[in-house]
């Protein structure tokens, strides 16, 4: 990944991070750790943890996108003593649109076991 490219991703981060605290939401940045990276960043809400891996890319590539953010949401539980793996989101940057506007995407299942319906 070219410099620009981290500087890009970076950018994504913190703006998100920054828009997610104006609307009230307990969101921190998580750091990186290699194969163990936990995710980009944390929000708690209710006393839930949500982990989201975020993406500022052209090329969408979902499947790929999707297996880093659930393997991030599992080390995010393992390396704090979780018995409950928390959802995992990816945040896709919106090309042309404002931040707000940016992609989140999970899968049916998660979205089920969230609204409590299994």
């Amino acid at each position: 990944m070219s410099a620009k490219n981290k500087r890009k991703g970076s950018m994504f981060e913190t703006s998100i991070l920054k828009w997610l605290r104006s609307k009230g939401v307990n969101a921190e940045r998580l750091r990186l750790a290699g194969k163990d990276d936990e995710g980009d960043i944390v929000a708690i809400v209710a006393g839930q943890p949500y982990v989201f891996e975020l993406k500022a890319t052209i090329k969408m590539d979902l499947p790929q996108f999707w297996r880093e953010a659930t393997t991030e949401a599992f080390n995010y539980a393992k390396a704090r003593g979780l018995e409950v793996v928390p959802p995992a989101y990816v945040i896709v940057k919106r090309r042309m649109a404002g931040l707000e506007q940016s992609w989140v995407i999970q899968d049916l299942e998660q979205w089920l076991r969230i609204q409590g319906d299994i």
